[in-house]
């Protein structure tokens, strides 16, 4: 049985601490009755789950007001839990969280438990003790929107996802809103006992199976402003872009704050270094980003959603922000969120790769690389170990670019001509490219390239096998000046 600890902290708001308990008692209660009475599919494996509450010292908590919550034991004695949930805090006067490093011997806590595989969620400004405990790291993340600039400066490491509800990345879990609790806990619950588990959950506790995921523009309250923001000019700028339509411009921008555009384009260079141009294109890439995590409508729907006029503005502004294709993107920040980087399948539709076949690919002495024609710029969604210890590029640098990034700026070469007929042929190719690794340093690269299709004779995927020949070309390079100069002497 799945165990999810409920974290009680000093400061935290008591009304997210008895929430979640009730919440993940009626769900659990649900889970089992469902089960009893086989009102699922049989097919589907529904697993219950326990909780419990804990506190640093297994002693009661304050959150304010005079109020004390016990809890049932401390975080000590949990040697083993599959998922941690921190409650929202109390704001100070100053309308920021509180300072998290108070709570150093917690986040150490959660540190050991997520490299043991618990997942751990944070609600709200909860997720701000993620961030002491570096759990937020280079993972994309969310928090309640009027505290993302705080967060930001707090814990500058981190990659915010403005406007997203929810987001989950490799095994951490953050949520945005005064209500974020609720959808921290039906993530967790979808994770540990199945998507039915999940469904089931949100239908008796909210009474609808509400999406986990959405912007906040949705949500049943969301302030108007944030007065205390690290720079309210540009949050209150934010704002009014966000809520804006495709045909809002600069000059609408400075209407909407009372002030000139030659104003405005001073403050916004003092405040984010960026034209009013840049910063509203900057403000939709980032609701683009988030739509491509989390939904899977098309590339031009997702663009007039995040305020662009049309779908080219809108692809030269992606790849401008983020360096890559709307699509590939959401290749590579699905690989991510699964901490894999192997994300590629025999059905396109529904079989992922057997875990099997991964491990055998990983152990492979040369590089692997699959890439898929179906999206723009016919992104990598597959590399091997191999291929990232050749490289010397992590998987998060590989997904979802096109192979030309190896080559750096030397393109001028025969075999890339030869490469690129034969991909537009589909004929199978073995060349030999100049690449270059992620510290710049050349290495010859003898590249074999497959086209793999499916039984009906669709192209899928372009299957790569790399092979490092730097020592085999220098040493047949240094065999040819030794001949030449023993037939100079001859």
């Amino acid at each position: 049985m799945h165990k999810i600890a409920i974290i009680g902290l000093d400061g935290c708001l008591g009304s997210t601490f008895l929430g979640l308990q009730d919440l993940l008692s009626l769900a659990n209660r649900a889970i089992a009755q469902a089960r009893s009475t086989h009102e699922t599919d049989p097919s589907n494996d529904l697993n219950n789950f326990s909780f419990l509450t804990a506190s640093l010292s297994g002693q009661a908590f304050e959150v304010g007001a005079n109020l004390r919550f016990d809890v049932e034991t401390s975080l000590e004695e949990i040697t083993i839990c599959d998922a941690v949930i921190i409650p929202s805090f109390s704001p100070m006067p100053n309308g920021k969280p509180p300072d998290m490093s108070v709570h150093a011997a917690t986040a150490a806590w959660l540190r050991r438990h997520h490299s043991r595989g618990a997942i751990i969620g944070g609600c709200g400004s909860g997720v701000f003790l993620l961030g002491e405990a570096g759990l937020l790291d280079g993972r994309r993340c969310t928090t309640s929107w009027w505290h993302h600039e705080e967060l930001k400066q707090r814990y500058p490491r981190i990659d915010v996802a403005r406007g997203a509800r929810i987001i989950e990345d490799r095994r951490v879990i953050t949520g945005s809103g005064p209500l974020s609790w609720i959808d921290v806990a039906l993530q967790i619950i979808r994770n540990l006992c199945g998507a039915e588990a999940g469904r089931i959950a949100a239908d008796f506790t909210l009474g609808e199976s509400a999406p986990a995921k959405t912007s906040n523009k949705n949500l049943a309250y969301s302030p108007a402003h944030a007065p205390n923001a690290g720079n309210s000019f540009l949050s209150e700028a934010e704002r009014i872009v966000r809520q804006a339509d495709a045909s809002f411009n600069a000059q609408d921008l400075a209407h909407a704050l009372s002030t000139s555009e030659r104003t405005l384009h001073r403050r916004l260079k003092q405040s984010c270094g960026e034209s009013p141009k840049t910063f509203i294109d900057r403000i939709r890439v980032e609701t683009a980003r988030m739509l491509l995590e989390t939904s899977a409508k098309p590339v031009k729907e997702l663009a007039a959603s995040a305020g662009f006029i049309d779908e080219a503005s809108f692809r030269r502004a992606f790849r401008r922000f983020v360096g890559m294709a709307p699509s590939a993107y959401r290749v590579w920040a699905r690989a991510k969120a699964q901490d894999k980087a192997q994300m590629f399948s025999l059905n396109k539709e529904t079989e992922l790769i057997p875990e099997i076949l991964t491990k055998i690919l990983d152990t492979c002495v040369n590089g692997v690389t699959l890439t898929d024609p179906d999206l723009e710029d016919a992104p990598i969604v597959y590399a091997n170990k191999r291929f990232q210890e050749i490289t010397g590029y992590t998987p998060q640098e590989i997904l979802g670019r096109n192979c030309r990034f190896l080559q750096k700026e030397d393109r001028d070469q025969e075999g890339l001509r030869r490469l690129r007929e034969a991909i537009a042929a589909r004929q199978p190719i073995e060349v030999t490219l100049r690449n270059y690794r992620k510290d710049s340093s050349l290495f010859h690269n003898k590249l074999n390239i497959t086209p793999l299709f499916d039984g009906e004779g669709h192209l899928i995927y372009f299957l790569g096998v790399q092979y490092d020949v730097t020592d085999q070309l220098r040493a047949e390079t240094e065999i040819g000046d030794l001949r030449a100069k023993l037939l100079a002497i001859g």
